[in-house]
């Protein structure tokens, strides 16, 4: 592909389709969701402590397990700070979980993104004693700056827009979703068009490790959230939250801020290699519900 065009999908689409998926979150949310969910702040702050420690923790085992090279475990780790994206509230919707909570964790993780991903991954790379740090450097206050502008801020405005003007809102949420899915579909496509040395790369251990990061994160955030007595509705959803990362974030950082396409083949191979992990796991637990309702059916049968 032309280096033109492969520039402005990378430096130009990518944050511009990002932005339009966190504007329509922003239209699909409301003070009052935030609020449901305060009403039992134990499963909120089970869901937001897991993401915040066991995604990077879980990325660090990883890397070390692998002996993943510097840039690969770059690129984890850079996954593992990225917020649950809209594919989480999708999965969490089919694995009948709770979906309110499952926005209201994407939406504040998506808020406090752009202060979180680069002041750990600037202390990744800072303490990683890698000689070549310097190779991923991230500035810092421009990075926060700029994921600011594209995360945060057109989430603030389109709860702005849903405060003026509600009904219309909650008429176009469908139309911005389909557009923001095939808009993003299509970006991710182009690069990997323009990366395509990423697709021999999924088939190597690194495309192990995407596929590792997926499936235990899923596993241990629904066996601890068990463990500290959530309901199933929640548990399922706390997991695929802790699961499920938003791929857009990391590329953009990697493609747009740091100028760096080679953090992005991580990125890239999760965004399609996570599917596997992620609807194997659903599946499990439509068939545990399905089994569930089998044996409670008789206790429901009248004499």
């Amino acid at each position: 592909m032309d280096p033109i065009i492969a520039q402005t999908v990378s430096q130009i689409m990518l944050p511009v389709v990002l932005g339009l998926v966190m504007l329509g979150m922003g239209l699909s949310l409301q003070i009052k969701d935030f609020k449901a969910v305060l009403k039992a702040p134990k499963v909120a702050m089970i869901g937001f402590l897991l993401q915040l420690l066991l995604l990077p923790i879980l990325a660090l085992f990883i890397i070390k397990m692998f002996g993943l090279n510097q840039t690969a475990a770059a690129g984890l780790f850079l996954l593992a700070l990225c917020p649950g994206g809209a594919t989480s509230n999708l999965f969490s919707f089919i694995a009948k979980g709770n979906l309110a909570l499952s926005v209201c964790l994407t939406s504040v993780m998506s808020m406090l993104s752009p202060f979180i991903i680069p002041i750990a991954f600037v202390g990744f790379i800072r303490y990683s004693g890698s000689a070549d740090s310097q190779l991923f450097n991230l500035p810092l206050l421009p990075a926060i700056k700029q994921l600011t502008i594209v995360t945060l801020l057109p989430i603030v405005i389109g709860m702005c827009i849903r405060y003026v003007a509600d009904a219309w809102s909650q008429s176009v949420i469908p139309f911005m979703k389909k557009v923001s899915t095939i808009a993003m579909l299509l970006v991710v496509t182009a690069l990997v068009l323009t990366n395509l040395t990423i697709i021999p790369a999924m088939l190597s251990l690194q495309g192990v490790a995407v596929i590792t990061l997926c499936s235990l994160a899923l596993i241990v955030a629904y066996f601890i959230a068990g463990k500290l007595n959530v309901n199933n509705t929640d548990r399922k959803t706390i997991a695929i939250e802790v699961g499920v990362q938003n791929a857009g974030t990391a590329m953009m950082i990697a493609f747009t801020i740091m100028h760096r396409p080679t953090l992005a083949t991580i990125p890239l191979m999760y965004g399609l290699l996570m599917n596997i992990p992620a609807f194997i796991f659903v599946y499990w637990l439509l068939l545990l519900n399905k089994e569930k309702n089998k044996v409670m059916m008789p206790l429901n049968v009248n004499p």
